[in-house]
């Protein structure tokens, strides 16, 4: 047996294995012994036909193809102790020749562990963001929460205004493609295309109107971005907004809040928790990529590949008890399945990246997570959460989240360890 090694990158290698000619017809002569035990020619017992009958009931690509599994998988062995090589995954296997009287010759492509080269991951200088909280990001949430509490009212004897919520049956194609029959939909004023509100603007229930709009290029998430599309609307109802007001009832329907001025401060502090927490999260992520930007990190596709699948079939599931598919998610997005894959490989490519040089740095400092730490952090679990430990231990057991837990404290520890080598600037 000859093999032939070619390195395509640091994690990949291709080995080209050829199988001599005499171990091929030996094969061969093999598998057409095992089918002559199984299979029924008239005439001969099984076992006993002769190949030249035998092969006239047994196709060649069934014999290639039981052939091929009975080489290729000893000869990959054989071939990857000869050059001593530790595959990470399974290969990708491809036949170049088989042909009886010939040898048999196949590539593999073998995916090889992860290469990671730190760099200097200790005293790496960031600045945080500081965080100010002023009265208007308070009221900007108070009214967000007002508007949240909204409630609405049909209306009679004027047309639509612009803060309504409209009722209406709606035919909308881009210009040049087949007019869809009409659907009814829930329209709120102030979040459609631009040039839409204004077309609608004024109409009364029952009445209908034909327009056009040109929709911008830069809307962002539209499938129809760019395209000039085709509307017919007739509206069904029209129904006002109504606006809670801000008062101490409002809030004490809300939570235990005894005024407005009350509920202001909870909310001031909510948002400062939420902001220290978003600039905390920011500083650490800069870290990160300080850290992987400095460091050399190869790896084989596969790990890529492997999480792609897993996250499109969790979509796909999500998607469907919603009634909708990847592709409408896809082109509701404006993006082509090309590059939302592209987004999705480059997304998880960076996550493994991450993982890889975190994983690199708790193996140099040796930190580990024991069986105290995941004690404590149960023991903090059942104490926030007012539930008994064996609870708490039994769900986590039952969901399978044992191992997500001991990774989240790993986790946990190597970012703790990171800032603590750190400059962070406040």
């Amino acid at each position: 047996m000859q093999v032939t090694t070619e390195q395509l990158d640091p994690c990949k290698i291709q080995l080209t294995i050829e199988v001599d000619a005499d171990t091929v017809a030996a094969t061969i002569d093999k598998v057409y012994r095992e089918y002559n035990k199984a299979t029924s020619v008239p005439g001969f017992r099984k076992g006993k036909t002769p190949r030249a009958i035998l092969e006239r009931f047994v196709s060649e690509d069934s014999i290639k193809q039981r052939a091929i599994e009975t080489m290729a998988p000893d000869a990959y062995e054989q071939a990857i102790e000869q050059e001593k090589i530790e595959p990470y995954a399974e290969p990708e296997m491809s036949v170049d020749q088989y042909e009886p009287g010939k040898s048999f010759i196949f590539k593999t492509i073998i995916p090889l562990a992860p290469i990671i080269e730190l760099g200097e991951y200790k005293g790496i200088t960031v600045d945080r963001r500081k965080v100010d909280i002023t009265d208007k990001d308070v009221e900007d949430e108070l009214t967000y929460i007002q508007n949240s509490r909204a409630t609405s009212e049909p209306v009679e004897g004027r047309g639509i205004e612009a803060e309504d919520i409209v009722i209406a049956d709606i035919v909308s194609y881009p210009e040049g493609e087949e007019k869809p029959e009409a659907k009814r939909s829930f329209v709120r004023m102030g979040q459609n295309v631009p040039g839409f509100d204004e077309n609608i603007l004024g109409m009364q229930k029952g009445e209908s109107k034909s327009f056009t709009v040109a929709v911008p290029e830069d809307v962002e998430g539209n499938e129809f971005a760019g395209k000039t599309m085709n509307f017919e609307v007739t509206i069904d109802s029209i129904r006002e907004r109504k606006l809670p007001e801000v008062n101490d009832e409002f809030v004490k329907s809300i939570g235990e809040y005894e005024s407005v001025d009350a509920f202001k401060a909870f909310l001031k502090d909510e948002i400062t928790k939420s902001a220290n927490n978003n600039a905390d999260a920011e500083a650490e992520r800069s870290i990160i990529d300080e850290i992987v930007s400095r460091s050399n990190i190869n790896f084989p596709d596969v790990l890529v590949e492997h999480d792609l699948h897993h996250e499109l079939e969790d979509l796909k599931e999500r998607l469907s008890k919603q009634g909708a598919t990847i592709q409408d998610y896809v082109a509701r997005s404006g993006r082509t399945p090309e590059q939302f894959l592209s987004e999705m490989r480059e997304t998880i490519s960076n996550r493994v990246r991450i993982g890889l040089a975190l994983g690199k740095i708790a193996e140099t400092e040796n930190l580990d997570v024991t069986d105290e730490d995941v004690d404590a952090e149960i023991d903090r679990i059942a104490e926030e959460s007012k539930t008994p430990r064996e609870s708490v231990e039994a769900i986590l057991e039952s969901r399978g989240d044992s191992n997500y837990l001991r990774n989240n404290l790993l986790n946990k520890k190597i970012m703790d360890y990171i800032k603590s080598v750190s400059v962070i600037n406040q």
